[in-house]
């Protein structure tokens, strides 16, 4: 986050409480923005119009937002995470030029996937027409915000980023309650909810323009670009799908189990499932803003400080000096903040019964709400450390963890099922868990060979040792290395 980034590191210093909490809040939105412009906004259209509309209108209005986010989620991530990596490849290589031409491509790409993903839905649930018109425009919408939200880490307008998510929140709010009240139904208090959408991707897309004006000279050029990358960082791509469909796979699994129920207008869901499992999902939020932050100021000056001795001839104590600075910071921010996240995972295990009979939802889920919480603890560190992995460029570690992730959020989620109610959220809680160890030990080994990575593992200048002779691979190893000490 080139330019979000150092704005925020110039906000966690000024040593005030206000620019300490300015720059938290504006980290909540880099990290998690459509995840709390929809919990909001959802959240205060239900309190406003459940008594005029019904549960039943409010409970098809909800599950057409959640399917978007969904489909849309899994289906742009791959293009999202490519994009992203040309942004930061364009910035390092002083290309800004490229960057409006990259956002038109990832918008033509993220359009092509999402509405092949909304059709296919639509085909096989066969929602009304009304539905399945507000579904696809969903979808398509929200989907264009994942690509540009990635894209405005360059920009150094975080206000601008903040009050393009503040002033769609409000619209959203206000026309879907006036709909509401009006009586337009579940797909018009919907179409209130997209026009605040509208709003949130015109503003973030209007950042990323202004920030970056120049001229798109061939609007296919981004296209062609990331297309042709996809056979370079095609481990990216589908490590991202995966990770996009690990937050989802638990969902999708207890809707179509006997446990989902099926609305009039053909979705499923798992009412007893989802709405506790979405509230535990919350707690994760602080801990996420808080890494974001820390990612972006302390740690990434201690990464390029470790890059810099390397690439000023530093002495090799020097360098492991630096090497060991950025390991111990990182590792010890980590484990604060997973300290953070466990203190709030522990004021929702002691007030499950209370969240839960204050929302009016059953009190079977207060143990779905606390395994809940318990495995956001450790979905977070798993989240943090693929973070660091993708800083290091291991994207062969990067994409294995995704799929270990992936097969046991599936496995262990199945095995809750058959077990009995007594066990739902279990199964999260255990691959979190499972998943959580493994990724810290890849990060500390990371940080541990980060010596050997830069020079030798990841060292893009190193032949593969299937295409050179092992004795010619160690004879040009060691003439790199003299070089460098040169």
């Amino acid at each position: 986050m080139a330019g979000i980034g150092f704005q925020l590191r110039k906000l966690s210093r000024e040593d005030t409480l206000s620019s300490m909490v300015a720059a938290a809040g504006h980290a909540a939105v880099i990290a998690a923005g459509p995840w709390l412009f929809t919990i909001l906004s959802l959240a205060a259209i239900t309190l406003t119009t459940e008594r005029v509309v019904g549960l039943d209108t409010l409970a098809t209005f909800r599950i057409v937002i959640i399917y978007a986010f969904a489909a849309s989620l899994v289906l742009t991530a791959p293009v999202t995470m490519v994009a992203t990596r040309l942004v930061a490849d364009a910035l390092w290589l002083k290309k800004p030029e490229a960057i409006p031409s990259l956002l038109l491509g990832a918008f033509a790409l993220a359009i092509g996937s999402v509405g092949i993903g909304a059709t296919l839905l639509i085909g096989v649930f066969q929602p009304p027409p009304g539905t399945a018109i507000v579904l696809a425009a969903a979808s398509l919408l929200v989907g264009l915000i994942w690509v540009v939200l990635s894209f405005c880490g360059a920009v150094r307008d975080y206000r601008g980023v903040t009050l393009a998510f503040l002033f769609g929140l409000v619209v959203s709010m206000m026309a879907s309650v006036s709909a509401a009240i009006i009586g337009f139904g579940a797909t018009g208090i919907t179409l209130g909810f997209l026009s605040g959408l509208c709003v949130t991707l015109f503003g973030l897309t209007w950042r990323v323009l202004t920030t970056f004006p120049q001229p798109v000279m061939e609007p296919l050029a981004g296209l062609r670009e990331i297309i042709g990358c996809l056979d370079s960082y095609w481990r990216l791509a589908l490590g991202a799908l995966l990770g996009a469909l690990t937050v989802w796979i638990d969902k999708w699994i207890f809707w179509f189990s006997p446990e989902g129920e099926r609305l009039s207008v053909g979705l499923y869901h798992a009412p007893l499932y989802d709405s506790a499992m979405f509230i535990a999902s919350l707690g994760i939020i602080p801990a996420l803003s808080a890494f974001v932050l820390r990612l972006e100021t302390d740690f990434f000056e201690r990464y390029q400080q470790y890059y810099a001795t390397i690439s000023s001839h530093g002495t090799y104590a020097q360098i492991e000096g630096a090497r060991e600075r950025m390991h111990l910071y990182t590792l010890d921010n980590l484990t604060l903040i997973s300290v953070l996240q466990i203190g709030i995972c522990a004021v929702m295990l002691l007030t499950a019964p209370l969240i839960i009979e204050s929302l009016g939802l059953q009190f079977r889920q207060i143990s779905i709400l606390r395994y809940g919480s318990l495995g956001a603890v450790f979905q977070f560190i798993f989240i943090a450390c693929s973070a660091i992995l993708l800083f290091f460029d291991r994207r062969r570690m990067f994409l294995r963890l995704q799929m270990m992730m992936l097969g046991l959020m599936s496995a262990f989620t199945l095995l809750s099922l058959r077990l009995g109610s007594e066990f739902y959220g279990v199964g999260y809680f255990v691959a979190c868990l499972i998943g959580g160890f493994v990724a810290y030990q890849l990060a500390d080994r990371t940080f541990a060979n980060l010596n050997f990575l830069t020079f030798i593992g990841n060292n893009p200048s190193i032949e593969p040792a299937s295409t050179v002779a092992p004795e010619d691979r160690r004879a040009g190893l060691f003439e790199k290395l003299a070089r460098w000490r040169a």
